[in-house]
Formats: C-alpha cells, structure tokens, sequence
C-alpha cells in the first residue's frame, strides 16, 4: 500500500512538471530518479524576454550617433536676366588664338607674368597640350541693383566641353588693397537655369591673402581665403550666390551675388580666374603656395575697379593709359592790341601771328 502511495505521488508530481515545460519550453523535461533533488541556483531557469528593459533601451539610445535629417534648402531669391556693363569688362590673352593661327610657342608674349602673378597658362606644360575650357579671353561685371553679375568668357572652342573639374570664380577686394576679401568659386557646373549647386563663397577674415606683399611671389604664404561662407546654398543665406551656364552662349559662365558682400558704394576690385587643378581657398596666392614651373593648368585676368578709375595704387591692375589733358584755347588778342613789343629787325614788324597762336616779329611782306 505505501508503495502505491509512493507511485502515485511520482506520477503526480510527473504531470505537474509536464505541464510547466508547456510554459516554460526552455526548462527541460524533469527525468523522475530515487535520487534526492538538491535546489540549486544555476539550475533555475528564467524565462528571456521578447523586449529589452526600459533601462536597457534609454542606455542604448543615448550612446546612438543622432540621425542627419536632410534639410530642404528653400530659396526665396533667385536671379533673372543678367546684365553687364560696357565700361566693366577685362580683356585677357586668347591662347586659342594662337593655336589657330599656328604659333610656334603656346603662350604670347606679356600674358604670363609669374614675378606678378599673372597667369596665362591654359596647358598642361609649356607648349603642352592646350586646355580651351581654362582659356579666359573676357570677363564683365554688371549690376541691376538687386544683384552683381559677372561673366567670364572662355575661348569659343570650350563651348559644350565644360568637364565637372573646371572651378571658375571670381576674386573681390573689397577695400582697395590689393587683397582678395572674398573668392567666389563654381566647379562642376551643367546647367545652363541659375543653380547654388557647386557654388562657394569664401571670405578671407585675417585679410593676409598674399602673404607679405600681394600678388608679389614673396615667400610669405598666408592662410589664404580661410572661411566659408557659403557652400551650395548652405550656411546663414540660401540665396547668396548663383552660377549657370550662359544659355546664349556655352563657352561663358555667369554668376550672380548679392550685393551684401559689397560696400555701400559698391566700388571694388575685381578679377577672374580658371583652372582644372584641385586647389584649396586657403592656398591662395599661388605664386606664393606653388611653384613656377610646376603650376600649369591655370589663368586669371588683371583686375579692374567697379564704379572707379584705375588706379597705379592697385597691384595687379589692368594697363591704363592716362589720358593727355586737352589744353586750354587761348583767346585771340584784338586787332587793335598795343603794339607794344621788342625791337624787331629790318623788315620786320611786332604784331600777332595766328599760325603761331602768339605775338612776334613778323616779316613785313606777310602782313
């Protein structure tokens, strides 16, 4: 009987645990045994959870990189019909020229000038290969008030060969010194609609752009154009500067800026620039950052003063010639003006001589 008794004890507790496992599927199956059955804690199976503990979770998100939510530039201002003025243009040495007409040397003399920091060289060595899309041969500037323009003409071969790696831009001296305050470039531009797209604009804050003496291959190198103010439409102004290529006319580029880069006057110095290099804003001067004969792929123009006259004062300034200042007429004596003058010799009489515009001694079978 006791044995019985003891069977159905075991046979009890057997289904008890059965019906645990269907609970619990990760506990194993109890196995029955004469055996005493010591609690121990690693035998203690806990159930793992589908869901990580609030704690858990908070911890793991805090120590999560945060996720970049792209910002949709929305542009309120963008520029129209562009418009230049006659008096503000620069023109600049045409290689293509040269190469059409069969030139033994690839660049003219007087348009490269490394000792000024004027450079003509739209190859890739002396007498190399002749690059048309770094070839400058005119730049423009104009106003509708509203924005600046400019324009800068490439040689007329260029047109609808425009590669990604061309950067054009545009240096601004803003206080007549010789210096860059700002450089504003474009690389990569495809279209021909106004775009912020590829386009930057840099300010050089320290204003030691040039090193010592600017446009002058002094030694000195500063940190250049150092602070970016505008990166394709990114930054404090959305709108602040455009590009596109000339619909009219695939071999130019044109931008346009607000005049808040400008004094209020809007007088400053201007110059272009072109090249297939990769190179930094803060490696500017480059005849101060480069070497001579190691710098090649590269023009710029001479500059020129918007609003103003050239001036000697300017480095780099385009050549200028002064204008003779057109003498003053002096009115014709009376007829009947003292004749009151020197002692003339025989023959001669004191009297007023027109061809000569003044008084003297005029032979007497003229009078």
């Amino acid at each position: 009987m006791k044995r019985k008794l003891i069977k159905l004890v075991a046979f009890s507790l057997l289904v008890f645990l059965l019906g645990c496992s269907k609970l619990q599927a990760e506990a194993p199956t109890p196995v029955p045994t004469d055996k005493p059955v010591t609690a121990s804690i690693e035998e203690i199976s806990v159930p793992t959870s589908t869901s990580a503990p609030v704690e858990e979770v908070a911890a793991q998100l805090a120590t999560e990189e945060p996720t970049e939510v792209a910002t949709e530039i929305i542009h309120e201002a963008i520029p129209g019909n562009s418009k230049y003025s006659t008096t503000e243009r620069i023109d600049d040495c045409s290689t293509g020229e040269r190469v059409a007409l069969g030139a033994t040397t690839l660049i003219g003399f007087g348009c490269d000038n490394w000792e000024k920091a004027k450079l003509e060289r739209p190859a890739d060595k002396p007498n190399g290969t002749y690059y048309p899309v770094i070839d400058i041969v005119r730049a423009e500037m104009g106003t509708n008030q509203v924005w600046m323009f400019a324009k800068i003409n490439l040689y007329k071969d260029a047109a609808g060969q425009l590669p990604p790696e061309l950067s054009l831009g545009f240096e601004i001296d803003t206080d007549l010194d010789s210096r860059g305050n700002y450089l504003i470039l474009a690389k990569g531009l495809n279209s021909t609609d106004w775009t912020t797209d590829g386009v930057q604009v840099w300010w050089d804050q320290t204003n030691d752009v040039g090193g010592a003496k600017p446009h002058v291959p002094d030694g000195t190198v500063g940190d250049g154009y150092e602070t970016l103010l505008f990166d394709a439409g990114q930054e404090l102004d959305a709108d602040l500067a455009w590009a596109r290529i000339n619909p009219e006319n695939g071999a130019s580029v044109e931008f346009a800026f607000k005049p808040d880069l400008l004094p209020e006057n809007k007088v400053f110095v201007w110059w272009a620039w072109a090249t297939l290099k990769e190179v930094s804003p803060v490696d500017m001067e480059l005849v101060d950052s480069q070497k001579d004969t190691e710098t090649w792929m590269f023009d710029n123009t001479c500059s020129k003063i918007f609003n103003g006259k050239p001036s000697k004062m300017i480095v780099n300034i385009c050549e200028f010639v002064v204008p003779t200042p057109t003498p003053t007429p002096t009115s014709t004596p009376a007829p009947n003006a003292p004749n009151a003058g020197p002692v003339c010799p025989p023959d001669y009489s004191w009297g007023w001589y027109s061809p000569a515009n003044k008084w003297m001694c005029i032979p007497d079978h003229i009078n």
